[in-house]
């Protein structure tokens, strides 16, 4: 597997270092080496961690020239037929706010969360807070949003930007006499690396279209 990788910032960075380590051959391109047609047919795979308006710029030229995405693109809202294009190129899109494979125990823990105001009446409240570096520019995360999403009833969402946190979330559920929380910290920035290279080597085995990390993850780890 030959990988190309968009975007040399914080994560990116990362991925080519995994891709070093374990000897996974890849180019790195960037603005000083731009993403070509010919260089996609050389690889087998996209890897990318840019802002959403590169991710956009890129559209065009990458479903020109099919194969599988593994994409971490922030803040982007993507056309509605991308969906239907990637079906009609055979081509697989692995989407995700947070490459994190322990984020599958999250989303289980909030499909039991999101009962939970069935308990309490209206005597409950719930909010998500959330902490990044001071270069994270999208804020609330794609991850807080995620969670608000996944507990499907209203949550106040607030965010920090911190020195060189790599991301904090947690969830707070206030019920009259009780807290529940549910908290998630990355470490490292090699965490959502090693579940992105993980996401590429399940794109070849996924069907054409837009998929969420998150439910792919779930659904092949068996949760």
């Amino acid at each position: 597997m030959k990988i190309a990788i968009l975007g040399r910032g914080k994560t990116g960075s990362k991925v080519a270092e995994l891709c070093s380590e374990k000897n996974i051959s890849h180019t790195v391109f960037h603005s000083q080496n731009p993403l070509t047609e010919s260089a996609l047919k050389e690889h087998d795979v996209l890897i990318a961690f840019v802002p959403g308006q590169v991710m956009l710029d890129y559209l065009p030229l990458i479903l020109k020239n099919p194969l599988p995405v593994v994409s971490g693109a922030t803040g982007v809202d993507f056309p509605d037929t991308l969906d239907t294009s990637l079906k009609e190129a055979q081509m697989p899109w692995i989407q995700g706010h947070n490459f994190s494979l322990g984020m599958t125990i999250v989303k289980k823990l909030f499909d039991v969360m999101n009962k939970a105001p069935i308990l309490f009446e209206d005597q409950w409240q719930a909010t998500i807070h959330e902490i990044h570096h001071t270069q994270k520019l999208d804020a609330p995360s794609g991850t807080a949003l995620r969670w608000g999403e996944w507990f499907g009833h209203d949550c106040n969402i607030t965010s920090e930007r911190v020195g060189d946190i790599v991301g904090d979330h947690a969830f707070t559920f206030e019920g009259p006499y009780e807290t529940i929380s549910i908290q998630h910290t990355a470490k490292d920035r090699r965490l959502f690396a090693s579940g992105a290279l993980w996401a590429a080597q399940l794109s070849g085995r996924i069907t054409a279209g837009f998929h969420w990390f998150e439910h792919l993850a779930t659904k092949e780890l068996g949760l």
